[in-house]
């Protein structure tokens, strides 16, 4: 990478070298470092592009570590000096503080150089420490991200603040909160405006790989997945993507019963372990081949295999919480400097401005003499203007009038129909799916069921139901059946209707339900409830549930479980009128909805409602 011939004419700018950093051109950045005048900043840049190049991927690394006190000790050399410390730090002695307390300097040094783009690259180093060290424990970084978002001006730039935001949000702790699917498109449109195969590409490739393989397409992640490791060379500085890319293959497969193919590539991505963090590297290495063994039947080879993840993890957790707790001192020093450095420039922008002052002052006085001569003739214009623009206000205000009267009425229709479409959904369409279920069992049971069965009763019950439902809504009524008897017993005759001899099973739990509520509030509560035994026998495949109703002082409190086959929540929420009227049912009360529900171990519903 060096004793490459440089062109005299050229002239070296941090501009030009920190764009090629941000675009991957280590070799390139290289090159261009020779072009500085002063030696010592030449061999310093150099090996901070050599760095970033191998990215610890190197068996042997060799950089300068002293901080020399020459005339070239400007705070631009700062910068670089301690990037360069801080990235052989991170790569060759992880699980230290020593490398945030490096990027940390090149971070002040470049607030006081005022130097924008030393300033990104300073931030972006501080970002991958974060994303490298201990990414899973806290939300310190999310400072340093909307600084450099602020300061991302061109695509590259702008790609590598969505390019962290989307680690950061993909290695949250809490599951649910792992889709980062907007920022994935702001990803894909910074990169498309990239020349074609850059080498930002297969970063995004396999950003985009997994969060399609959160949001299920397991199909659509191989390919992508595939896609980035085939992009991403023989670079050093790109192997982690091979092994990321290893991994999550690794746990695709595990996922979809192939456990073959699992440990296939469990056992493939040592090839491309991380050498500057090897550790880390085995850990996810172990835990996928215990998994995929275990699920080939291969117990004592897995198990031996889960007792090596659990020895490399506990390691790993005691030097993540270490760094940890240094980080936070370092940071705290860091705020300080960074305070006087404010302070220092705010000095010199308030000595700029009494003298600026005094002179806008000179020029004002000025002014105003002749802007009062122009004013006193434009008064009489401004009074004439006034009259013709409260002409127009009024005639806005009155077409606007007529506009919402029209919008009033049409409102009013929508409203109507939506009405009527809801207690069709909710409640003939309960009914009617309860008749459904019990004239199938009728169906298949045609030649055991003995005519004067009581099935047959109570199908005909439920049909006679909806035809009451129907007949009640054409009539306008908004009682029926919660009016007569109460919410609890109808809830109980829903659970009894719902419930076959072969079937689906409902209980009801009751707990202080000593009054009515008020009639309105009752007939919603029953909806909700009804709504969601609708979703039990049309969706969950249970064979069991169980409805419980609490009254308290102040709330009022249901929970619906069942053993049914359960669903995505994120995804069934943005989907089906059922949940989607549940949601804004329940807003309409001031109420909460949680929903926990996972594929084949049923769902359970809870919902607050204040009194």
């Amino acid at each position: 990478m060096h004793g490459i011939a440089v062109n005299k004419e050229e002239i070296f700018t941090f501009k030009q070298y920190c764009n090629l950093l941000f675009n991957l051109d280590y070799e390139e950045a290289s090159r261009i470092a020779e072009k500085h005048p002063q030696p010592q900043m030449r061999k310093e840049l150099g090996e901070l592009a050599g760095l970033l190049y191998y990215a610890g991927q190197e068996s042997i690394i060799s950089v300068s570590s002293a901080m020399p006190e020459t005339h070239e000790n400007t705070l631009e050399y700062k910068v670089i000096v301690n990037l360069k410390k801080a990235y052989n730090h991170l790569y060759h002695k992880p699980y230290t503080s020593t490398s945030l307390n490096h990027f940390f300097n090149a971070y002040v040094a470049a607030k006081e150089s005022q130097n924008p783009d030393l300033l990104k690259i300073a931030l972006l180093g501080i970002l991958e420490f974060y994303h490298f060290e201990f990414y899973h424990t806290n939300d310190q970084f999310i400072i340093y991200l909307e600084e450099f978002k602020s300061l991302a001006v061109a695509p590259e730039e702008k790609a590598w603040a969505y390019i962290y935001e989307i680690y950061f949000t993909s290695q949250s702790l809490i599951p649910e909160q792992r889709s980062a699917a907007e920022t994935i498109l702001l990803l894909e449109n910074e990169i498309q405006k990239l020349p074609e195969g850059h080498k930002l590409l297969p970063k995004y490739l396999s950003l985009k790989a997994f969060q399609t393989e959160y949001a299920g397409d397991t199909e659509a992640s191989i390919a992508l997945h595939n896609n980035a490791f085939a992009l991403s060379g023989d670079a050093p500085y790109m192997k982690y993507i091979k092994f990321r890319t290893c991994i999550r293959l690794a746990d695709v497969y595990y996922k979809k019963n192939q456990f073959d193919k699992g440990l296939y590539f469990a056992e493939e991505a040592r090839k491309y372990r991380d050498l500057s963090d090897t550790l880390r590297s085995e850990a996810y290495i172990q835990r996928y081949l215990s998994i995929n063994n275990k699920g080939l039947g291969n117990y004592e080879q897995a198990f031996e295999e889960l007792n090596r993840y659990d020895e490399i993890r506990n390691i790993l957790d005691l030097k993540e919480n270490t760094v940890k707790n240094s980080s936070l001192e370092i940071q705290l020093q860091t705020a300080e400097k960074e305070k006087q450095i404010l302070i220092e420039q705010q000095k010199k922008i308030n000595n700029r401005n009494i003298a600026l002052g005094l002179g806008i002052g000179i020029f004002a006085i000025i002014t105003i003499s002749i802007l009062t001569y122009k004013n006193n003739r434009r008064k009489h214009l401004i009074e004439k203007q006034n009259r013709d623009i409260q002409v127009q206000k009024l005639e806005k205000e009155l077409k606007s009038q007529e506009a919402a009267s029209i919008d009033a009425m049409l409102t009013g229709q929508e409203n109507e129909r939506q009405r009527l479409a809801s207690e069709l959904h909710d409640s003939v369409g309960s009914t009617l799916a309860a008749a459904k279920l019990q004239f199938n069992y009728i169906v298949v049971n045609r030649n055991k069921i003995n005519p004067e069965d009581p099935i047959f009763t109570k199908t005909g019950e439920l049909l006679d139901d909806a035809y009451k439902e129907v007949r009640n809504m054409a009539h306008a009524k908004n009682t029926g059946v919660i009016a007569k008897e109460g919410l609890l017993p109808a809830i109980k005759k829903l659970a009894a209707n719902a419930s076959v001899a072969s079937g689906l099973q409902i209980e009801v739990n009751d707990f202080g339900l000593e009054k009515r509520l008020e009639n309105t509030l009752e007939i919603t509560i029953f909806r909700i409830v009804q709504e969601l035994v609708t979703n039990i026998i049309k969706h969950a495949n249970a064979t069991n549930a169980s409805i419980s109703i609490t009254q308290h002082e102040n709330m009022f409190n249901i929970i619906i479980e069942d053993n049914g086959s359960g669903f995505i929540v994120n995804k069934s929420l943005k989907t089906g009128m059922g949940l989607s009227n549940l949601e804004k049912r329940i807003e309409h009360l001031d109420g909460t909805l949680e929903i926990d529900s996972s594929i084949h171990k049923g769902t359970t519903i809870l919902i607050d409602i204040p009194l």
